[in-house]
């Protein structure tokens, strides 16, 4: 059972830690990844993503902790593979792909040290990457989302244990983006890749992977589904991070919280004084009388959805999401509920 568990493991970090002088940028980052899942390292900026990776890849030095890929120790108190001994895939924000060099020979490049037919593998996964027929073109004859999937290409041809992609999709426009990180995720999925995606954009994590690893300050404050960290944030921090996020405080007793609000109903039990996360989808306004405090403060049109922000009667203001055919005007008296239930966090002293 035990080599079970360990031959499905692509990747396996303990107490990783790595300071820069005085700074540390990466402070006991601990996490695992099974073979064939997509896991995404997010995080605000200067938060240890980025030197997580390079880590992971080999290009910088652990100060402490190991790291395993495939079952194999690449980092240690004893030991540093240099990152052509590693197994690993680098797709860069910037592709860099050779200017000089044929989309063919790009691929080629990464299979120096292949077994195989390197003609036959460089086919295999321009085919993978939907570039057949291209191969002959240069980088500066193709489109951003073409230069990705080369790089790509490029990344998956020795068929490495692990694929590393940092802020992959960010030197594209909006539009391409959404499309490309599609077709990426479909044709890691083809692959069966084990690989791990850099970004600071909670949206590109929560749709393109299996994990979301949530890193702030050096350390990963959760790892789970995107769905239940979206909805189940292990703290405060994570919660204000992953997302539109208002708290109002409040008292709760077991699997119940008293706020401004009414009674709400918790996801978990706590007890004592706590702030209350309400998600904007989750705070659903409609009009009421004139005599009622809570009343309409702010509303940002976005087309495919609206943020209203109201104010209630204590004076704290929460956004409501909804969609774009409500109506309401600034100053509009309305009521509030809250629908389904919340989590709540003990309040900081």
């Amino acid at each position: 059972m035990g080599a079970q568990h360990e031959s499905s493991v692509g990747i396996r970090l303990r107490e990783v830690v790595k300071h820069f002088g005085r700074v540390g940028a990466v402070n006991g980052v601990s996490l695992e990844l099974a073979r064939g899942q997509l896991l995404a390292l997010l995080g605000p900026s200067g938060c240890g993503k980025t030197t997580t990776l390079r880590l992971i890849a080999g290009f910088e030095r652990v100060d402490a902790g190991t790291i395993e890929i495939g079952g194999q120790v690449v980092a240690g108190p004893r030991i540093h593979l240099p990152p052509e001994k590693r197994r690993v895939g680098m797709v860069f924000q910037e592709y860099a792909l050779f200017p000089h060099m044929t989309v063919a020979e790009n691929v080629r490049f990464g299979l120096q040290n292949y077994a195989g037919d390197p003609g036959r593998r460089v086919a295999e996964v321009l085919e993978m990457v939907g570039m057949q027929g291209l191969d002959a073109r240069m980088p500066h004859e193709l489109s951003g989302g073409q230069q990705q999937r080369v790089a790509l290409a490029r990344a998956l041809a020795p068929e490495p244990d692990l694929i590393l992609l940092d802020e992959p999709f960010s030197n594209l426009d909006a539009g391409l983006r959404v499309r490309v990180r599609s077709e990426v995720r479909a044709i890691l999925r083809r692959a069966n890749a084990t690989a791990i995606f850099v970004t600071h954009d909670q949206e590109e994590a929560l749709s393109l992977v299996d994990q979301v690893a949530v890193l702030i300050d050096g350390r990963v404050r959760q790892v789970a589904p995107p769905q239940q960290l979206y909805r189940q944030p292990a703290d405060r921090a994570v919660a204000e991070f992953m997302g539109d996020a208002n708290f109002t405080p409040g008292v709760a007793t077991g699997r119940r919280v008293e706020c401004e609000l009414g009674v709400l109903e918790t996801q978990t039990d706590i007890s004592g004084p706590v702030d209350v996360l309400i998600r904007p989808e989750n705070l659903i306004i409609a009009p009421a009388g004139a005599d009622s405090p809570t009343r309409v403060r702010n509303i940002l049109f976005f087309g495919h959805d609206q943020l209203v922000t109201i104010e209630l009667p204590s004076g704290r203001r929460l956004d409501a999401r909804m969609g774009p055919a409500y109506h309401y005007a600034i100053g509009q008296p309305v009521q509030a509920r809250v629908d389904g239930p919340v989590m709540a966090y003990a309040r900081e002293s």
